[in-house]
């Protein structure tokens, strides 16, 4: 069974006692069960990992409070490759899901992707929201690297960006592997306009197909970023 992973940013390698509590430590102690004796997983997000002991539990005027004693602390790799998605944002709750697929994904960073048939251009207040997304799934995962959450990308730049693959079902079956550094383009429900794909050619990007069936915009993503990072 894997440990229930606290997000805790300030996390160091001196870390020696933990204090936890808010919706944190209620979720631990009343949904998880987790008592006196049991560990807890802990993640800054920047790629160090601890587990620790639970010491003692209290439930005060406030809400519960864990106080728990780290027993390791340890440094974990940046997935390789080092991914950066840049997709176009579906509408609604879709957007969510996708940001909560690519950070179990284990996803460098997400960018939306503003190409001419991009409907959702997020804003601030939005993205602020995804990244509490790539927290929750940080958590789930059990990983120890945060999703970045950029602000918007024009497909013109990202077409300069580091080892650029264009998902589009006209390209080649996907063979990899991947470069260190890859950035992966998602077009938007509509589709890329054929000027994009024109303009993609002369940059020299690689456009490569994922699958045999349209996919939506949100499954697009994460299932051609599991295939790159495999």
């Amino acid at each position: 069974m894997s440990l229930h992973t606290v997000y805790l940013p300030d996390l160091s390698d001196r870390t020696s006692e933990v204090v936890i509590g808010g919706d944190e430590a209620h979720h631990a102690v009343r949904v998880k069960r987790l008592v006196v004796g049991d560990e807890l997983g802990f993640a800054d997000g920047k790629g160090r990992r601890a587990i620790a002991k639970i010491a003692a539990t209290e439930k005060t005027r406030d809400g519960w409070v864990i106080r728990a004693s780290v027993t390791e602390v340890r440094d974990v790799a940046r997935p390789s490759p080092e991914l950066t998605v840049l997709a176009s944002a579906p509408k609604g709750d879709h957007l969510a899901t996708m940001i909560d697929g690519l950070a179990q994904q284990g996803v460098r960073a997400w960018s939306p992707l503003l190409s001419r048939r991009t409907v959702v251009d997020p804003r601030e207040h939005k993205l602020e929201r995804l990244e509490r997304v790539a927290i929750e799934a940080l958590k789930q995962c059990g990983g120890a690297w945060l999703l970045e959450v950029h602000p918007a990308v024009r497909l013109k730049d990202a077409l300069g960006m580091p080892g650029v693959i264009m998902a589009d079902a006209s390209g080649e079956a996907w063979q990899g592997p991947a470069p260190a550094k890859a950035t992966l383009l998602i077009g938007p429900e509509g589709g890329w306009d054929p000027g994009e794909l024109a303009d993609a050619g002369r940059a020299g990007v690689r456009v490569a197909r994922f699958g045999g069936l349209t996919m939506r915009t949100e499954v697009a993503a994460v299932v051609s970023a599991a295939i790159v990072m495999l």
